[in-house]
């Protein structure tokens, strides 16, 4: 297939500085407090609060986990299942016993979630497989994180989740694959329709919808994250011929056409069709995005839509901002930490566990 690039909205016109800042060692951050998923030397899996010292407080999972979300006091993070599975854990950063909870027997999580900006209430992602359709599932957190309600995600496969900073639009990165745990691999590629949608949380009622160019419908919408001025950066994974190599990357502000911007020649390819995680730093300024089947992380300014750097990281998938402007940990399969800057600049240090697809800041 033959990419139409005028079909992407590629923008690289803007000329604004690159904020090109020191890589921060690795000691630096030693006191910085992260969480994510991983799986240790035996199999076992685990979600853990972690410095680059070493483990602060650690769960045993029943299985694979995937993202993390933070409750906004800072009091609670919360592990999800990797598509198909159905539980979640909610783990107080100080003292406290875990809390489980797990989706209805008709559901299955896809991995993300995000806390109501009053912590109140948490969403998270979830697949109605039976009824072929997207939800949104709706938990009491002050109630045990008892499911209290739902709301239609307006579209299939609805996979990472955030709030913008008025506490009550949300936007949903919609994959638009079927799937069923009933049944092997994805069931609809010729036809899936991912969308970049926003929903009123209070109501679940659609704001606004933005589906991809025709040809690009196998352009599966995955991860976001929200950068200054409510950007939204989204990362993409796609399911059309190998040798095709469209650009993966996409920012949007609402009551705007998404843009998608490629790497430069060569590296776009090297992403090897798949970014698996995207964050911002510490100002919203600057966007990372990774493609662990290449090896690659990316860094983008957000004001400029401009492509910044690369670095090289083997199966390096997990991102977080640090407190340090234009810095980022870096996490592998590999079992790598890392500890890279926007110009690609990075440390790593080796530990003994096989590091999942996501990682937050804690504290």
């Amino acid at each position: 297939m033959d990419v139409d690039r005028r079909t992407l909205l590629i923008s690289l016109t803007s000329t604004a500085a690159t904020l090109a800042l020191p890589k921060h060692a690795l000691g630096a951050l030693a006191t910085e407090c992260f969480a994510a998923a991983r799986k240790d030397d035996r199999g076992n899996f685990s979600a853990a609060l972690f410095s680059l010292n070493g483990d602060m407080r650690s769960v045993e999972l029943p299985g694979r986990g995937h993202d993390i979300a933070l409750r906004p006091d800072g009091g609670h993070w919360v592990a999800f299942a990797r598509r198909p599975g159905r539980f979640g854990v909610a783990v107080p950063v100080g003292a406290g016993q875990p809390i489980w909870f797990a989706t209805k027997s008709d559901r299955h999580f896809f991995g993300h979630g995000v806390f109501s900006a009053d912590g109140r209430l948490l969403y998270s992602t979830e697949n109605d497989y039976d009824g072929a359709r997207g939800m949104i599932g709706v938990r009491d957190v002050t109630g045990g994180y008892k499911q209290i309600g739902e709301f239609p995600a307006h579209g299939m496969e609805p996979h990472d989740i955030a709030l913008l900073s008025d506490g009550r639009t949300m936007v949903i990165a919609n994959g638009g694959i079927l799937t069923h745990p009933g049944s092997e691999g994805e069931l609809n590629l010729s036809d899936m329709q991912p969308s970049l949608i926003y929903v009123d949380v209070e109501t679940g009622d659609l704001i606004e919808e933005h589906c991809l160019a025709l040809e690009l419908h196998q352009l599966s919408i995955r991860h976001l994250a929200i950068g200054a001025g409510d950007v939204v950066a989204f990362g993409c994974q796609y399911r059309g011929p190998e040798e095709d190599a469209p650009p993966l990357i996409g920012f949007h502000r609402r009551g705007e056409q998404p843009v998608i911007v490629p790497v430069p020649s060569g590296t776009q390819e090297g992403l090897r069709n798949y970014i698996g995680s995207v964050a911002a730093d510490s100002s919203g300024g600057i966007v990372t995005a990774s493609a662990p089947k290449g090896g690659l992380v990316t860094y983008w300014d957000i004001s400029s839509l401009r492509y910044l750097g690369v670095s090289d990281l083997n199966d390096g998938c997990g991102l977080a901002p640090t407190h340090h402007q234009a810095n980022f940990l870096l996490t592998s399969g590999e079992g790598w930490l890392a500890t890279a800057d926007s110009r690609g600049a990075l440390e790593r240090q080796a530990s003994s566990f096989q590091w999942d697809n996501h990682a937050i800041l804690v504290r």
